[in-house]
């Protein structure tokens, strides 16, 4: 396992306005079973992500002061319950695009993705994480 600076940028687009964030961790990145690992924790918001990334499928799990388990993969959307400290909701993920890039020092993460509550879309979204 390897200590990394992991820089995570989001973009959540609505009907009526956009919100962007873009913020570094402390982490960790290891390579096993032909799989990447990313985990960082969020000290400030007690949440800690765990990143799975293998054949262009991404599964994130984040547990803490906010539980979520959310899967990005082009072939299948996914419904999960996103755990809120403002309560439960059940989504759907429609993942349009979803790579992930072996770097000289690290690892790049890029997904595009909407988000589906009772069969209407919420948002249209953008992750992007680099970790080296």
């Amino acid at each position: 396992m390897k200590q990394v600076t992991v820089k995570v940028y989001d973009k959540q687009t609505y009907d009526t306005h956009f919100d962007t964030n873009e913020v570094s961790y402390k982490g960790q990145l290891a390579f096993k079973n032909d799989g990447i690992f990313i985990t960082y924790k969020e000290a400030e918001n007690n949440i800690t992500t765990m990143i799975k990334a293998k054949d262009n499928k991404i599964a994130v799990k984040r547990y803490g002061g906010m539980k979520a388990n959310l899967s990005f993969d082009k072939e299948m959307p996914h419904k999960t319950i996103y755990y809120t400290p403002y309560g439960e909701m059940e989504i759907q993920i429609k993942t349009h695009k979803c790579d992930t890039y072996i770097l000289e020092k690290g690892i790049k993460i890029y997904i595009e993705y909407s988000i589906w509550m009772q069969d209407k879309k919420v948002s249209d979204n953008v992750y992007m994480l680099v970790a080296n």
